[in-house]
C-alpha cells in the first residue's frame, strides 16, 4: 500500500465495512487526503488523526492507531550483516528513511506526484538542521548529505514533471551545497543527474562534459564503484549521440568494468542507486542512437528481464526502447505487442518525459499504419495520450522558485 491509489481503494472498502459493522453511515464517507499521506509516508506525523479515519485505519490494519502512527524502535540485529546493518541505519536516521521512501514512491509513480512532498520535507524538516547549533558534526554532515540528495531528487522530479527551469535551479543548489561534504561523491552525484538532464534536453556537449567533470571529482575521494559506472554510461550516451562509436563504446566498456567493481565495494549512502539493469537500459540507448539494433534490442530485452513490476516507470521507459527497436528492425507484430504492454502499465505514471517519449512512439508507429494491428495500438495510444492530458494537468508543478 506505498502507493496512494492502492491505499485508497482498500481504504475506502474498510470505510464501508466499518460502516455497517459500527451503524454509522458517516464512517462509509471518510477519506485520506493525497496531503496527509504524503506526510505520513515520510514520517512527518504531528499526532493522531481524526477518530473516525483512525478507526477505518484500525479496521485495515488489525492494529491501533497508536501503534500505526507511533515511533519506530531500531530493531537489534547481527553487527555482521552488512545488509542489517543498513536496515537499522535507515531506522535510526529520519532523513535516510525519507529518501528511501520518496526514491520507490517516484519509481513506482513519477515526480509529479512526489514533488511537492520532497520540497516540503526539504523546507520544513532539513532546512532547520542545517544551521542548528545543536547538532554534532556528525549530524551535520548528514543533514547536508540530505538536503543535496533531497534537492537533487527535486530537481529529477521537476524534469520529470516538464519543468526544466525548477530542476535546474535545484540541480544548482544541490551543487552549492556538496561543497559543504567532506565525501566527494554526493557533487559528483549531482553532476551525473546534471550530465543526465543536460541529455534530456539535447545539450549533449554540455551532458559529455558534465559525465567528465563527475569522474574527475570523484577521483579525489574513495571509489565508488556504482557511481563511476552511472557516470562512464552518462558520457557513453553522449558521445553515441554525436556519433562518436569508438569513443561511446569505450565509455559503456568502462561503466561495465566499474559496476563489476560495485559487487564488493561498499555503497555510499549519497549516491542514487545504479544497477545492471539500469546499464543495460542506457546500452540499448548507445546501440540504439548507434544504429546497431541487434546490440540494442538484446540490452533492451536484458534491462526489462532484470526490472520487477514494482519499477513501472524504468520498465516504461525500457519498452519505450525496445519497441523503437522492433520498430526499426521491422518486426511490427513485435513492437505492438511490446507497445500494447507499456500502454497497460504507465496508466498511472505521471511523468512528462514518458508522455513526450509516447507521443514520439506514436508517430514512429504512424509511419505503418496500413498495417490492421498498428492502427489498433494507434487508438488505444490516442485514448491514452487524453488520460494522461489530464492526469498531468491535475498535478502540475506552481510556478516560481521552490
Amino acid at each position: 500500500m506505498r502507493i496512494y491509489e492502492t491505499f485508497t481503494v482498500h481504504f475506502e472498502r474498510a470505510a464501508r465495512e466499518v460502516a455497517q459493522l459500527d451503524g454509522n453511515a458517516s464512517l462509509a464517507s471518510v477519506y485520506v487526503s493525497r496531503s496527509s499521506w504524503d506526510r505520513w509516508m515520510i514520517g512527518d506525523i504531528k499526532g493522531l488523526p481524526r477518530l473516525p479515519t483512525c478507526r477505518v485505519l484500525e479496521h485495515l490494519f488489525g492494529e491501533p492507531a497508536e501503534q500505526l502512527f507511533g515511533r519506530l524502535e531500531p530493531e537489534a540485529v547481527p553487527q555482521a550483516d552488512a545488509g542489517a546493518v543498513m536496515a537499522v541505519d535507515s531506522v535510526m536516521s529520519p532523513h535516510l528513511a525519507a529518501m528511501e521512501s520518496f526514491r520507490l514512491a517516484d519509481r513506482q509513480l513519477g515526480g509529479g506526484h512526489v514533488y511537492r512532498s520532497v520540497v516540503h520535507y526539504l523546507n520544513t524538516v532539513v532546512a532547520p538542521t542545517l544551521f542548528s547549533a545543536a547538532d554534532s558534526r556528525e549530524d551535520g554532515e548528514a543533514a547536508f548529505g540530505a538536503a543535496v540528495v533531497l534537492t537533487e531528487m527535486a530537481a529529477w522530479m521537476a524534469h520529470d514533471a516538464g519543468r526544466d527551469d525548477l530542476a535546474s535551479g535545484h540541480f544548482d543548489r544541490a551543487r552549492r551545497l556538496s561543497q559543504s561534504l567532506t565525501d566527494v561523491a554526493a557533487g559528483a552525484n549531482v553532476l551525473a543527474g546534471m550530465s543526465h538532464l543536460a541529455l534530456q534536453t539535447d545539450q549533449v556537449e554540455a551532458a559529455a562534459d558534465l559525465a567528465r567533470s563527475g569522474l574527475a571529482r570523484l577521483a579525489g575521494g574513495p571509489p565508488v564503484p556504482t557511481l563511476a559506472a552511472r557516470l562512464h554510461a552518462m558520457e557513453a550516451r553522449a558521445l553515441a549521440h554525436l556519433h562518436s562509436e569508438r569513443e561511446a563504446q569505450r565509455a559503456l566498456d568502462a561503466a561495465r568494468e566499474a559496476l563489476v567493481l560495485a559487487r564488493t565495494a561498499p555503497a555510499s549512502r549519497w549516491v542514487a542507486p545504479f544497477d545492471e539493469a539500469a546499464l543495460a537500459s542506457e546500452g540499448a540507448s548507445v546501440f540504439l542512437d548507434l544504429g546497431e539494433l541487434k546490440a540494442a534490442a538484446t540490452e533492451a530485452e536484458h534491462a526489462l528481464a532484470l526490472r520487477d513490476a514494482s519499477r513501472v516507470r524504468s520498465r516504461a521507459f525500457g519498452q519505450v526502447t525496445l519497441a523503437r527497436v522492433l520498430l526499426a528492425q521491422g518486426q511490427l507484430d513485435a513492437a505492438c505487442a511490446v507497445g500494447m504492454e507499456l500502454l497497460n502499465a504507465c496508466q498511472s505514471v505521471t511523468s512528462l518525459r514518458l508522455s513526450s517519449q509516447l507521443a514520439a512512439l506514436q508517430a514512429d508507429f504512424d509511419h505503418h499504419r496500413q498495417v490492421s494491428e498498428v492502427r489498433e495500438l494507434l487508438s488505444r495510444m490516442t485514448a491514452t495520450a487524453q488520460h494522461r492530458r489530464l492526469l498531468l494537468g491535475s498535478l502540475a508543478l506552481p510556478e516560481g522558485p521552490q
